[in-house]
């Protein structure tokens, strides 16, 4: 029999086991949490801390402050401030961590600095728009004038060295406040501010000459060596996981072409003097240059590039000359003669511009190079053994190149790319080696000779290449690499490499006539038993409603993916149109979707695998906009419009898009299977957009914007 004593005991225990299973959990994790290490950091001014309009963080020091922590777990805890004052507070002992501190002995007598640095800053002496008292050809105007610091920062110093250097003498107005804040003063409390490169902008201060640069460090107050230890090592382990972080977030955030932007007096007097610049380019050389056969223009995307640099400086306008030439060796020549100035695409080695008298800008840009085989001869190539390559007459650029990389091939010369193509195909070469951009040029000759392609493994620069000794010019080119965007000849190499691959009406039949044959002659069996047969003329009349109504159907509908074509897509938006000129309200988006590196997988792995990439895309798009017309207005891009419930809903549907996006691709076994798409969504705005295709034109830019990011971001994943 079971007493109340026992029965007490019982009760008491069981209720100790439920307080221990409610309460010792939290309990551990509230030590867990207690351990954790809250470090107060200072937050200053832009680029090193940065919170734009919608609230979200960025910048450079942001971006290391974060990566520290991944490292040491800390819990980071913000102090708003100007650097000076969180500078003054870091002494104080008020923050435990600021970022972007120069090292001097007598800071360190204050604070602790990290081992190693976090990056390099450049400094510039700048003056306000129109200010020509002080010229970067004559230092010496600046003798005399005030020129604005901020208060206890290391330019000051850097400044005062670099006045002693050159036996200048101004008068230093030192100031408490951010960067952005000090710029506005330039012209008014002093003549000219001494600050990074980063914050240079033509339309409120312009760089005179650069004075120095310094390395910066995370500072640590000096009564928190536990913090500094926990810095060092991750710092160390940053440096272990990828060497050029630091160079990346400089050229993210600190990076800045305006200094690049203007031309110096000798160079301005040059130009002048000189006038037009003559480029001598390669004709058919798409996608990066060649001669319309109609116009004589220069057409590819050294047009599109010049065209912009004609304006890139902001105290010179430079024209520009295009003179074709059929092979890389008579521009050479013409250069050498001083017919030309400068010729495009040169990829010399340093060597070998010197022994040609040359000399090569930095480049403009830089593509991979494939080689064209047969499919029996794939292997061959990836083993490099006795290799026979295609090379053209007179072509110096891939000669060199192939002396450089290759230099064990065996080269035979044909007049041209087609022919060369067509040796590989026949079996005389192995290979014709070509940079990826230039493969749209010839995809149908190597489709119909069934040959696929091979990268080598090696990228080439493709630069300007003008004489050794035009010191001007070499100058205003290099400026100039640097101050056009680089997004300026990306897009428009991948524009002319597709442009390269349009079909016309003529291929599409001489690539399929047995299947149109075959077509027309079941249509025509078709009619001739409907006559005899004399079916009615009321079944008549029915069965061409019928085969018209069909028909339709299938002019506003896709082959491929089954959703409605660009033909759609232009009736649907004229009808939009037609609706807003009638007074009626019409609220849409138009979203635009491209497919990203769907060449690569084309080339990689074949057409038939390029066909479902582009059709996962497309079914992906359908499923989460499954209340919107799709179409598919490009070979890899398609164009979605959104009305009623889904337009209401566009950000969690373009959430749930990246969501699923990202778990079709961690499932995917294969390349082909994955979905790779950048989109830009633009809202019609009755205000702005004159018309729909104003809208459309906004959507497409936010696209390529995206697909720049993506790029940026798959590059330094990749370094």
């Amino acid at each position: 029999m079971v007493t109340n004593g026992r029965l007490n005991r019982i009760a008491i225990f069981a209720l100790t086991l439920m307080l221990i299973v409610c309460f010792g959990m939290p309990v551990a994790t509230l030590a867990k949490d207690k351990d954790k290490k809250v470090v107060r950091v200072g937050w200053h001014e832009p680029p090193h801390y940065i919170t734009d309009e919608y609230g979200r963080k960025s910048g450079y020091s942001y971006e290391y402050t974060l990566k520290v922590a991944a490292y040491t777990g800390w819990e980071i805890e913000y102090v708003d401030g100007t650097w000076t004052d969180l500078f003054d507070m870091l002494k104080r002992g008020e923050i435990d961590v600021l970022s972007d501190v120069s090292y001097t002995d007598e800071r360190a007598q204050e604070m602790l600095y990290t081992a190693l640095p976090m990056g390099t800053e450049a400094y510039y002496v700048f003056v306000a728009p129109g200010n020509t008292e002080i010229t970067p050809d004559n230092l010496s105007s600046l003798n005399g004038k005030t020129v604005g610091v901020t208060e206890g920062s290391i330019q000051k110093d850097i400044f005062e060295e670099w006045e002693t250097a050159h036996g200048i003498k101004t008068e230093i107005v030192e100031i408490n406040c951010d960067e952005e804040e000090g710029i506005q003063y330039i012209g008014d409390k002093y003549d000219a501010y001494v600050t990074m490169d980063t914050y240079g902008s033509p339309d409120t201060m312009v760089p005179i000459c650069k004075i120095g640069s310094t390395d910066f460090y995370f500072a640590v107050n000096k009564d928190r060596p536990d913090i500094l230890s926990d810095l060092d090592s991750a710092l160390n382990k940053i440096q272990d996981e990828n060497k050029y972080y630091d160079q990346q977030l400089h050229d993210k955030y600190l990076k800045s072409t305006e200094p690049n932007r203007y031309l110096s007096n000798d160079e301005q007097k040059w130009l002048e003097e000189h006038g037009t610049i003559r480029v001598g380019y390669l004709d058919n050389y798409l996608a990066f240059c060649a001669k319309d056969p109609v116009t004589g223009e220069l057409m590819g995307a050294l047009r599109d590039y010049l065209e912009f640099a004609q304006t890139v400086f902001k105290n010179a306008e430079i024209k520009f000359e295009p003179v074709a030439f059929s092979n890389a060796s008579e521009a050479i020549e013409a250069l050498r003669n001083g017919s030309i100035d400068c010729m495009f695409p040169a990829n010399l080695t340093s060597y070998d511009a010197e022994q040609l008298g040359l000399v090569m800008t930095p480049s403009l840009i830089r593509t991979e190079m494939v080689a064209v085989v047969r499919e029996s001869a794939k292997k061959k190539l990836i083993n490099k053994e006795n290799i026979v390559v295609a090379v053209n007459e007179g072509n110096t650029n891939y000669d060199k190149f192939l002396e450089e990389n290759f230099p064990k091939w065996k080269r035979l010369y044909f007049k041209d790319t087609p022919t060369g193509i067509d040796a590989v195909a026949n079996g005389t070469v192995d290979c014709v080696v070509l940079s990826s951009y230039r493969y749209g040029n010839i995809s149908k000759q190597c489709e119909s000779n069934h040959l696929t392609t091979v990268y080598t493994g090696v990228d080439i620069d493709f630069c300007f290449a003008m004489k050794m000794g035009e010191t001007d010019l070499y100058s205003i080119l290099s400026k100039m690499t640097a101050a056009v965007p680089d997004s300026i000849i990306h897009s428009s190499l991948t524009y002319y490499s597709t442009e390269d691959v349009k079909t016309s009406v003529a291929d599409v039949i001489k690539d399929n006539l047995f299947i149109i044959t075959t077509v027309i002659a079941l249509v025509l069996l078709v009619i001739l038993i409907l006559l005899l047969r004399g079916i009615r003329a009321e079944r008549k009349v029915f069965e061409e409603e019928r085969i018209v109504s069909d028909l339709n159907k299938r002019v506003f509908m896709d082959s491929l993916t089954s959703v409605r074509n660009k033909g759609a897509y232009t009736d649907f938006m004229e009808k939009l149109q037609d609706q807003i000129d009638k007074g009626v309200r019409v609220e849409f988006a138009v979203g635009v979707f491209d497919c990203n590196d769907l060449k690569k997988v084309n080339d990689i792995f074949g057409h038939d695998k390029g066909d479902i990439y582009i059709k996962n895309a497309c079914n992906l798009i359908c499923k989460v906009f499954e209340h919107s017309p799709v179409f598919r207005v490009g070979g890899d891009e398609f164009s979605v419009i959104f009305q009623n419930d889904d337009l209401n809903h566009i950000e969690e549907l373009s959430a749930l898009f990246e969501s699923r996006r990202s778990k079709i691709n961690a499932a995917a076994k294969n390349k082909w299977d994955e979905v790779h798409v950048a989109f830009g969504i633009a809202t019609y705005d009755r205000e702005s957009d004159d018309t729909v295709h104003e809208t459309a034109r906004r959507a497409d830019k936010i696209m390529y914007e995206n697909k720049r990011i993506i790029k940026e971001r798959n590059a330094y994943k990749a370094e």
